[in-house]
């Protein structure tokens, strides 16, 4: 069987859309950086792997794996826009890498396929660029030139609110990738539109709920155990804790899973990250202003601290230099 792994938010759903577009009938399947080489054990096929950051920590497992694959003759096409891990040797990786950090996910893989799909699909890129906060490209600015911009931000819109309400549901998150491939919109789905309208009202009951409940640990805000979007709730604690980086948390399994958001231009999360998470026994990267980390759960206290520290030693350099 042929598979396609992605990861589960709206640029990754819209990544493998676009690749299931190329690819009718393989199974698509989600997956994040510290899972992803226990779930490519699964595979025995050809793969695209789209919007699944490699992660240091984890990045032998994932190599492992991949030559697996390969070794069976199979084809890898691994899509990201994620910093690649220094301990990464470009030119030993088992099979083809897109990596661009100046675009989305959405946009490298509608580039990649953009012969074999139709050209409607461009829509699918830039609703997963305005999901990742990335529609200022020239690829996707371009794009844009040939649709109702307005009609695609509502479009994207409802999109990103539907998927942000399945939470962890995989099947509902499946539908609404199989919608996407199939050149369908999302107002065209009752079902999508309905779950797009709840999350927003839900949106609006959580955002003013961040206000009487975050927690605030020098230079960062948190909230913890909302049953809630991880990203929204960074987004939220940041603001209403006033402080420099937001982190939107819960309780899984013993450990602690965390999305982090900031909007300062001196700070860069994944290099954050990268640094202090492996101290508290844990994982995480991504962005400069938006990143994710799991740590276990007795370390949670301690590392936000160390976020804490790391920001203002960050912040004091910056000020000595200027």
């Amino acid at each position: 069987m042929d598979w396609i792994l992605t990861h589960g938010d709206t640029d990754g759903m819209c990544s493998g859309a676009i690749a299931l577009s190329a690819h009718e009938g393989r199974k698509v399947f989600f997956s994040h950086p510290s899972g992803l080489a226990e779930d490519l054990r699964q595979v025995d096929g050809d793969v695209i792997i789209c919007d699944i950051a490699l992660s240091s920590v984890h990045l032998k497992g994932v190599m492992s794996e991949l030559e697996r694959i390969k070794s069976g003759g199979n084809r890898i096409v691994y899509i990201d826009h994620h910093p690649l891990p220094k301990n990464l040797k470009v030119e030993q990786f088992p099979g083809e890498l897109v990596n661009s950090t100046m675009s989305c996910a959405s946009e490298l893989t509608y580039t990649y396929f953009k012969d074999v799909v139709p050209a409607d699909m461009s829509r699918v890129a830039i609703y997963g660029a305005i999901g990742d906060y990335l529609d200022r490209t020239y690829v996707i600015e371009k794009l844009l030139t040939n649709w109702e911009k307005r009609s695609l931000y509502l479009e994207s819109g409802i999109l990103i609110q539907a998927i942000d309400s399945t939470g962890r549901d995989y099947e509902s998150k499946r539908k609404i990738v199989d919608l996407l491939a199939s050149n369908r919109t999302p107002s065209s789905d009752e079902e999508m539109v309905g779950r797009a309208i709840a999350e927003a009202i839900a949106e609006e009951e959580m955002r003013n709920r961040i206000k009487e409940v975050v927690k605030t640990v020098g230079r960062v805000a948190y909230v913890l155990d909302l049953q809630w979007s991880m990203g929204k709730g960074a987004v939220y604690a940041r603001a209403y804790g006033n402080a420099l980086i937001g982190v939107g948390a819960e309780r899984r399994k013993g450990y602690i899973d965390m999305s982090l958001r900031t909007t300062s231009d001196q700070l860069n999360l994944n290099e954050i990250i990268t640094t202090i998470a492996p101290r508290h026994n844990g994982s995480g990267g991504g962005h400069p202003k938006a990143a994710g980390a799991r740590v276990p759960e007795g370390e949670f206290s301690a590392f936000l601290k160390d976020l804490d520290a790391s920001a203002a030693e960050i912040e004091r350099k910056r000020t000595v230099e200027y």
